[in-house]
């Protein structure tokens, strides 16, 4: 039975992690890293980690998962509280498993209280809490842990900052002993962050040891406080740390690395070897010439400290050895654990299984929602005695900074704001801007107007967003951002000499940023002055020199001074950094092709189309170079998929589109497919006489998945394999077979579908082995929602001429029954 260890350092950063790996100083993870496969994994906007930690957990973004930052409002009470798991509105990959019959154990989750009564073990955010003063009781309260039974257990691994020694302290600050912890502002800090750590580890491995688990996810959150605390004295020593405090605090950090390193050598001797490890951070932190030394007095400014790229680690029997991946995202993490238990993803999830990290890879099976399937998770009830704590330790934190009058408005805003910043980050734009009005028009601060105009600019409402500044400038004329996204408003509408001056402007004010000299460089490559923009390219890269636009930019400089050996160096590392980049792609193809690395290039060109299907240059480019291949009549066109797939609907509408169809009408139009099947009875017994096949050449003829495999190797054939969620096939299938549609939901047949799924995978690589054999998978919906784009491409893909709207014309909506009855 398989195992899965998933473990969570929230900010940890390969830029810190990868200097100690090559001085021998973090081993445990240079061995995972050695038998896994690992890589940058890029977070979300904003950068809060509750929110984060969430949509890790569910792989959907705050506005589904309902999780909008550090504190809610309690509206029975009209009080201010932490964020608690209550609010969660989406299925955490533990509960789905849970429903599949898994055992979890989920320690420390951000946020988790009150503990979910789950099938295994549970132990809230809030059970280590911030300690009471030595000698006073430390409870453990209603809510704390799951089963309740286990509270006396892990209320006795907790440790206090008091128990703490300087054998434990001074790995951190060598001169410890020199100082007063009760007044020194980062000696107490770190004894309470040090002993929080230590009580969640305990708790961890407690349950390793002493639960049965098929699963278990444990978070640590003390890199991020750690980093907090002390990454402004890391070295090198900036400019404006004191020297004293330089050397009293420099091995802060990296003592914490060290330690988290420790602690993960135990986690994997208990886990051991055959169970699957997943180590992520929701993000990183900045530890170069980005550092702050002083954050600005706003909410949530330590956020500010956040780097856009965290880690991301896999190993187990099932995942590559050795190898990078590239362009993972805090919303992969649930699908890759459900694929990993052969469990369906949900369509609903904004997140996809990493195909890339599996020796043997095998698409994953679809489901509409988990939601409609899953039963709603059950929480245990709270005192909430622990608020007020909880509360005082986000302060010291920096996380939250409540007004004394009105707190309950101000946290409303915050949460507000943070929603709208989530659309914007998952381009919901439209609904964006109307929450950016409303905040706007409610609160009119600076910085929903800001959000506002922002919004505007990435819709392309120009004109608007013109009204908008001039709206603003009376009220801070010479306000930096105002004239940057007047700037960037000038480039987008063509104005790039304006845009420059701008963007000049706030430069020779001061600004240094990455995004100034990124916005600098784009407008020097829009008028052509490649010389120009890689010097603002290479300012910003001297900040960050892992920032993808910078380094895309570079490249695009290179590729336009005919430097294409150069550019490929540059483009390949930006798209290390970020894998969803089209126009990347495309520029690498170019230059593949430039450099007689022909194979590479069309690689490149089609990665470019798979993401951006309509790039203007790619298709005609990648046509240029493998030439146009025509279909001869030779070949045999084939619609393929399970049962219930589609098939028919591809069928009917090739028959009107004016292809030339094989089939003996032999089944009767019916109250399931009221257009007719188009099949043909002697494919039925292809297993056992094939000859007639020949007679089919230049014709279309329905082939279901499980026969494909007795299809005659002496033809040629071109296959539209049909593609539907595997949920809505089983139901489909069910339904045919005269059950209610209600009782097959009530008790779904996984089963079936696991089997269905499983023979699906072998077609996919038998395909796969088959030079005989093209194929064009084909979406179901796609068909239905939009027939003309569909039948342009299959036209291509057959290369024939297809009469698109009449083939569009057989699609009726309407026959279309959702099974799971949204």
């Amino acid at each position: 039975m398989k195992k899965l260890l998933v473990i969570g350092w929230d900010a940890a950063d390969w830029q810190v992690i990868e200097p100690l790996m090559q001085e021998g100083k973090m081993p445990a993870l240079q061995r995972l890293v050695k038998s896994g496969i690992s890589g940058n994994i890029a977070t979300l906007n904003p950068p809060l980690s509750p929110m984060l930690w969430t949509s890790i957990a569910t792989s959907k973004r705050a506005y589904d998962h309902g999780i909008h930052g550090f504190v809610e409002v309690d509206h029975d009470k009209g009080q201010v509280k932490p964020v608690q798991a209550t609010s969660r509105k989406a299925p955490a990959f533990w509960n789905i498993l849970n429903q599949a019959g898994l055992k979890t154990n989920v320690i420390n989750w951000w946020p988790s209280h009150p503990a979910e009564k789950l099938n295994g073990v549970c132990v809230s955010n809030a059970l280590h809490q911030k300690a009471p003063a030595p000698g006073e009781e430390w409870l453990v309260e209603k809510g704390f842990v799951f089963p309740e039974n286990l509270a006396e257990t892990f209320k006795k691994l907790r440790l206090h900052p008091s128990e703490l020694t300087l054998n434990h302290i001074e790995p951190f600050v060598a001169a410890a002993a020199e100082l007063d912890p009760e007044k020194d502002k980062v000696l107490k800090p770190l004894m309470r962050v040090l002993a929080h750590c230590s009580s969640v580890h305990n708790a961890a491995t407690w349950c390793l040891e002493n639960t049965e688990w098929d699963v278990t996810a444990v978070y640590y959150e003390a890199i991020d406080h750690f980093s907090h605390l002390a990454m402004k004295y890391h070295p090198p020593r900036q400019k404006g740390i004191d020297e004293k405090e330089y050397q009293l605090y420099k091995g802060v950090v990296e003592a914490a690395y060290r330690f988290h390193d420790m602690m993960l050598e135990r986690l994997l001797d208990l886990a051991g070897e055959e169970c699957h490890i997943l180590l992520v951070s929701d993000h990183g932190f900045q530890s170069g010439k980005l550092r702050a030394v002083e954050l600005p007095d706003v909410s949530a400014a330590p956020a500010l400290e956040h780097r856009k790229y965290g880690v991301f680690v896999a190993r187990g029997p099932d995942f590559k050895a050795g190898e990078k991946v590239y362009g993972t995202s805090l919303l992969d993490i649930t699908p890759t654990i459900l694929h990993l238990f052969d469990l369906p993803v949900g369509e609903d999830m904004e997140g996809k299984v990493r195909q890339d990290l599996w020796k043997h890879p095998h698409e994953p099976g679809s489901i509409p929602g988990w939601d409609a399937v899953t039963d709603a998770p059950q929480f245990l009830e709270t005192t909430n005695f622990s608020d007020k704590a909880m509360l005082e330790e986000l302060r010291e934190m920096g996380y939250i900074d409540l007004p004394e009058n009105d707190k309950v408005k101000a946290v409303k805003m915050e949460l507000d704001y943070n929603l709208c910043l989530s659309m914007v980050d998952g381009n919901r734009l439209e609904q964006a801007r109307e929450k950016a009005l409303e905040l706007y028009r409610i609160y009119e601060d600076g910085r929903s107007a800001i959000l506002l105009s922002d919004i505007l600019l990435k819709l392309g409402e120009y004109d608007q967003l013109a009204k908008h500044l001039e709206e603003l400038r009376p009220l801070n004329e010479n306000h930096p951002q105002l004239i940057f996204l007047g700037a960037l408003q000038h480039l987008y509408t063509g104005k790039i000499a304006e845009a420059i001056n701008g963007f000049k402007e706030l430069e020779n004010a001061g600004a240094h940023s990455v995004q100034l000299y990124n916005e600098i460089g784009k407008a020097f490559l829009l008028s052509s002055k490649p010389d120009k923009a890689i010097l603002y390219f290479r300012k910003s890269l001297t900040l960050d020199n892992e920032n993808a636009t910078a380094l895309s930019g570079s490249g695009q400089c290179l590729v336009e001074s005919g430097k294409y050996n150069e550019a490929i160096l540059l483009l390949e590392r930006s798209l290390q950094q970020l894998f969803y980049q089209p126009q990347v792609h495309y520029l690498l193809g170019v230059c593949f092709e430039k450099t007689g690395r022909r194979e590479e290039a069309i690689l490149a060109l089609k990665l470019c189309l798979k993401q951006a299907p309509k790039h203007q240059k790619a298709g005609p480019f990648l046509q240029d170079i493998i030439g146009t291949e025509q279909t001869t009549a030779e070949e045999i066109i084939i619609v393929s998929g399970l049962p219930r797939s589609g098939t028919s609907l591809m069928m009917q509408m090739l028959e009107a589109g004016g292809l030339q169809i094989l089939s003996d009408h032999s089944r009767n139009k019916d109250e399931h497919n009221p257009a007719g099947y188009l099949e043909y009875e002697p494919v039925k017994r292809l297993g056992i006489e094939a000859g007639w096949i020949s007679g089919a050449r230049g014709k279309v003829l329905k082939v279901i998945s499980p026969l494909l495999r007795y299809l005659p190797s002496s033809e040629k054939y071109r296959i539209i394999r049909m593609q539907r969620p595997l949920t809505e096939v089983v139901v489909s299938q069910r339904v045919m077979q005269g059950e209610e549609k209600q009782n097959i939901m009530k008790n779904f047949p996984f089963q079936h579908a696991a089997n269905l799924q499983k023979e699906e995978e072998q077609t996919t690589i038998w395909l796969d082995q088959q030079p005989n054999i093209h194929v064009l998978e084909t979406e179901y919906h796609d068909c239905l929602e939009n027939p003309d784009e569909i039948m342009e491409k299959v036209a291509s893909f057959l290369k024939r001429n297809i009469a698109v709207q009449n083939a569009s014309d057989k699609v009726n909506p309407k026959l279309y029954r959702n099974m799971l009855g949204k």
